[in-house]
């Protein structure tokens, strides 16, 4: 379909929308033709139908006429008084018939076919004469009427007048004497108005040769004669013949080869199939006046305020976020105009972010400078840290070497202490490494987390630690997200911590606060003037120590982004890892149970050790908690 379409329409909704609007009008004008052509052709069987009700009702009448006549000269026929062949008793009885014969019935006579006279009749103008002198058309009925065994009522082919009647003979042979009847039936009563003009249609009755049957003079067939609706008339169908001006129906009529025809103008008939059409024709044109008033006006307020939308965003592609997009319109394209205002507000609050943004990473720069200059501290610390511990071995190497040289026999004793000592060198070294190793991967921020129990934990940092004397309680537990093996190595380097400080039988406590977990032991605690550089790289009291354990606590715990650590003074020492949980988590089963010692090595704590670690004194140093945990 797009690619169907020219490429100035595509280009243009001006032009898509008239070409829309021309379908449109297309389609409501073949609609409507359509519709008309329909209607037109239900009406004009309507009306056909109708006509053709109107010729066989027509038929019917005519054929109950007929029967009625028939049974009348039936009737008549059927008196014995026939076979006394006396005239006046004959004469007497049909003028008794007459009387309780229908109105349409004029006249009754009595015939001899074989004398061809008029032997009795109930008008007296007609006793013995001839019926080829008093009345022709009796002739045809009175043939069709006489016959061995003959039970058939002849009837005129057509009317005759007489005395201003217009007559029809129905003839029906006696049942005794051998004459026949003919009953006489006056059909201008019930059957002129069959060829007289009405307001809508006309009625005719025709014979088999096409020649109308109350036209008494006329001997002109008819133009319907051998038409096919006429043939099919005679043949028992009821038919519709079109001509230029006019449409006739032709009905049989029952028990005779006569046809009634009732003709129609088409300019009466389908009167109402052209008034539909013109309404049709109305409807059309003024739905067509109206789309394309309503069409122009809708699709011009459309096509500027498109236009002036696409301005608008032209100066927004220029720059210019303070362009104005007002509208009065409260439709789809106002809704339109409300969503570009939305879009360019979130454009300029996004350029302010990418501003401050930029700012930001200016200052994180800045930061990064910082942080680099701190780490070349740090290289110089490690670097001097290495270089006493190398410095050691060198001199040892040295002294041994002189040794060796100055005299033929060294003591095995001798040298294993200065091979000692080499070796207490470079296990310090590697020492200092590891941590630095360590330093530097626990450092990154933590992506993979999981669910874990801080007792379970505590008891496996507690089980990687060589402490045969110590003892470790659990308070209490919890559950916490984070990653498990970092927080293992800060939970070692703690209780590793512990034990060389405090001593071999050092009581190790895990439990919880208001918002993280703590560490604490019962040793002598950490000095207050050396509270602040406890986490600081190389800071260390003892001699063998590389002063890296706290400071690789500190890193674990704050490459999650989410906890903050703080060491205490007094009487022992602890350290507090303070966070809300990132998501509601399970309470441990363990939680609620009173607290008892969870792993223990060597004999079980007295009385005064438990009072001791439950008098020690400690204070926390607790920092503000921004983010949610995750070791």
């Amino acid at each position: 379909m797009r690619a169907a379409l020219p490429g100035p329409i595509r280009r243009s909704y001006a032009a898509k929308f008239a070409l829309a609007i021309v379908l449109v009008v297309l389609l409501i004008v073949g609609v409507g033709t359509l519709s008309y052509v329909q209607i037109q052709g239900i009406i004009e069987e309507d009306a056909e139908n109708s006509l053709r009700s109107t010729a066989t009702v027509q038929a019917d009448s005519v054929s109950e006429w007929i029967a009625g006549m028939q049974s009348q000269a039936g009737g008549i026929a059927a008196a014995d008084v026939y076979a006394t062949d006396d005239r006046v008793r004959i004469g007497r009885h049909l003028r008794d018939s007459l009387r309780w014969t229908s109105s349409d019935v004029a006249a009754v006579h009595y015939v001899d076919p074989e004398s061809d006279e008029v032997v009795a009749s109930t008008g007296r103008d007609y006793v013995g004469r001839q019926v080829t002198s008093v009345a022709p058309a009796w002739q045809e009925p009175i043939a069709e009427a006489v016959g061995d065994g003959n039970e058939s009522i002849g009837m005129s082919d057509s009317a005759y007048e007489r005395n201003g009647r217009l007559l029809m003979a129905f003839a029906r042979e006696s049942r005794v004497g051998g004459g026949v009847v003919v009953v006489v039936g006056d059909a201008r009563q019930d059957f002129e108005q069959l060829h007289e003009s009405q307001p809508v249609v006309t009625t005719r009755l025709l014979n088999a040769r096409g020649h109308d049957v109350f036209s008494s003079r006329g001997i002109r067939s008819s133009s319907l004669a051998g038409t096919e609706a006429f043939e099919s008339a005679q043949a028992g169908d009821t038919a519709i013949h079109e001509r230029d001006d006019d449409v006739v129906a032709v009905a049989p009529v029952e028990s005779t080869n006569w046809v009634v025809v009732t003709a129609a103008p088409k300019s009466r008939l389908y009167q109402a199939s052209e008034t539909v059409g013109r309404n049709v024709a109305v409807l059309i044109t003024s739905g067509v006046a109206i789309l394309g008033v309503v069409g122009f006006g809708l699709g011009l307020g459309t096509v500027r305020s498109l236009r002036r939308l696409r301005e608008r965003t032209r100066e927004m592609e220029d720059g210019n976020l303070d362009v104005d997009l007002s509208t009065t319109r409260e439709d789809e394209l106002g809704r339109l105009f409300v969503a570009f205002g939305h879009m360019r507000d979130a454009l300029r609050d996004q350029v302010r972010e990418a501003e401050a943004a930029r700012e930001r990473a200016e200052a994180s720069r800045r930061e990064l400078a910082r942080q680099n200059e701190r780490l070349d501290q740090f290289a110089s610390t490690v670097s001097h840290d290495l270089r006493n511990p190398l410095n050691v071995a060198d001199g040892q190497r040295e002294l041994l070497a002189t040794k060796i040289e100055s005299a033929e026999s060294v003591a095995a004793g001798q040298v294993r202490s200065h091979l000692d000592k080499i070796g207490d060198a470079h296990g310090r070294m590697a020492a200092i490494i590891d941590d630095v190793l360590a330093l530097a991967r626990e450092g990154a921020s933590v992506d993979d987390t999981e669910i874990v129990d801080l007792e379970s934990v505590a008891n496996d940092a507690w089980e990687n630690v060589e402490a045969d004397e110590a003892w470790l309680w659990t308070n209490d537990t919890r559950r916490i997200e984070a990653d498990r093996a970092r927080l293992l190595r800060a939970f070692e380097n703690l209780i590793r911590n512990a034990v060389e400080h405090a001593g071999p039988d050092v009581t190790v406590e895990v439990g919880t606060t208001d918002d993280g977990f703590y560490i604490a032991d019962d040793g002598p605690g950490i000095p207050p003037a050396e509270v602040a550089d406890v986490f600081e790289y190389g800071h260390t009291t003892e001699e063998d120590g590389t002063g890296f354990g706290l400071a690789i606590v500190e890193t674990v715990v704050t490459a999650g982004r989410s906890t903050s650590t703080s060491p205490t003074t007094g009487r022992g020492s602890s350290s507090a890892a303070s966070a809300r949980p990132r998501r509601p988590l399970p309470a441990s089963p363990r939680a609620s149970r009173t607290p008892t010692a969870s792993r223990s090595r060597g004999r079980r704590p007295t009385a005064a050790t438990r009072r001791r670690r439950d008098g020690r004194r400690s204070h926390r140093i607790s920092r503000t908690i921004t983010r949610p945990p995750t070791f």
